[in-house]
């Protein structure tokens, strides 16, 4: 008797026979977990590409796809995370030990080397980390330049808007993650205002090119555990992205160059009314809030990542509020930035948000040992100049809106690629 049959007597068919069968040979159809960039993406209104963005994974996989993906720790960007922290903890306590606090930012920046092409493999990684690298270089150069001559704020702008080409430019063309220029123009911005004597340039050149070094070693580090141990432990690694496709010909296509147009006219504005404020201080972090907020070409528009600037900000400038009130040591604040980056790398592709929870107490911490000032002046700038800087980018989103209804053509390009 077949079990689950009321009927006693009951024989059943040959066909009956062939289908319990193949279902007890059957071989079990994969199950695909979602990995740290492999989570199903909301659906949510697009204010420029249409109402509703199709769901899809975040590496711009159809979710259709039923192959293999495995889940298991590396599903968890802890190699990554590990590397960024490294990178920018290790020059930042060297500064510290050897009693120079007060260039702390310098080796922040430089750490950030790290965090490009960290999904590539490594023969293609080795040209991102290097660009990236001479990127941020070129970057902290020129704002370390414009801060020994005593440039006027017209020719700060000028640069601004250089750095901006630049890296837009070369970012879209490599097809990193990140994609914005968020860290070229931070490095430029903030190197642009920190005080620096001409008896320290040699030095300062020195620290700058040592520490982007010692990061892009930390990037390719990763070389030699996949050598010895990929083939005995698959499932500790993380895979790497497909290959890009980087081609020249994009810096003809007009779509990068209305990317550069509306990263150029947002910083601008943004930090031309952040300077108009009285008593307010650090307007490069508008210039900053409007270039994370505005989308990277190729990337879909939406308000999702201006509000998810906003809220992080809020919750991270408490946080690094509640820390500073409590006068932390130098040594505290090594730690900070490396929980801070740690924590930003794990979360950076999952949630903006929360992202932001760990990258806000990192630079106001590293912000306030390099010229410390009292932690409520500092928190109130922090939230009312990202504030500022986000509304500036909605503003360009909704006029951007506007343009494309006219000429039926969207502004820039309009694919899914991850923001980050």
């Amino acid at each position: 008797m077949v079990r689950g049959s009321l009927r006693l007597g009951y024989q059943p068919s040959e066909t009956a026979h062939a289908r319990n069968h193949a279902d007890r040979h059957r071989i079990p159809r994969p199950i695909r977990m979602p990995t740290l960039i492999g989570i199903p993406k909301r659906r949510h209104l697009s204010i420029f590409s249409g109402p509703v963005v199709d769901a899809g994974w975040e590496d711009g996989e159809d979710m259709t796809d039923t192959r293999h993906r495995s889940h298991s720790a590396r599903t968890i960007n802890l190699e990554g995370a590990a590397r960024a922290s490294i990178a920018g903890g290790v020059p930042l306590a060297v500064l510290i030990g050897t009693g120079h606090a007060d260039w702390a930012a310098f080796a922040l920046f430089a750490g950030f080397t790290a965090i490009f092409g960290a999904r590539e493999a490594y023969r293609h990684r080795v040209v991102t980390v290097s660009v990236a690298g001479a990127l941020l270089t070129l970057c902290m150069l020129c704002g370390v330049a414009i801060s020994i001559t005593g440039a006027p704020l017209w020719v700060e702008a000028i640069g601004l808007a250089v750095v901006l080409t630049v890296a837009v430019c070369t970012l879209t063309v490599l097809q990193t993650v990140p994609a914005q220029p968020i860290f070229p123009v931070f490095a430029f911005v903030v190197c642009a205002l920190a005080p620096v004597r001409t008896a320290d340039l040699p030095t300062i050149v020195a620290v700058i090119v040592a520490a982007v070094a010692f990061a892009w070693l930390v990037a390719l580090s990763g070389t030699i555990p996949r050598r010895f141990w990929h083939a005995r432990a698959p499932h500790v690694f993380r895979p790497f992205a497909p290959e890009a496709d980087r081609r020249m010909s994009t810096l003809r296509k007009r779509a990068l160059w209305e990317t550069v147009a509306l990263n150029v006219v947002g910083a601008l504005v943004a930090g031309a009314v952040a300077e108009s404020i009285p008593g307010l201080g650090h307007p490069y972090w508008a210039v900053v809030a409007v270039i994370a907020a505005l989308p990277a070409m190729r990337q879909r528009h939406t308000l999702q990542r201006a509000m998810h600037r906003v809220l992080g900000t809020l919750g991270g400038t408490v946080i690094a509020v509640g820390v500073l009130l409590l006068h932390p040591t130098a040594w505290w604040v090594v730690l900070i930035a490396v929980v801070g980056q740690f924590g930003a790398e794990i979360f950076a592709a999952r949630n903006y948000a929360v992202c932001l929870l760990f990258l806000t107490p990192l630079a106001l911490a590293v912000s306030w040992l390099s010229l410390p000032e009292a932690p409520e002046a500092l928190a109130l700038d922090r939230v009312a100049q990202t504030v500022l800087g986000v509304a500036v980018s909605v503003v360009l989103l909704v006029v951007g809106r506007v343009v494309e209804r006219r000429r039926g053509r969207a502004l820039g390009a309009t694919s899914a690629i991850r923001t980050v």
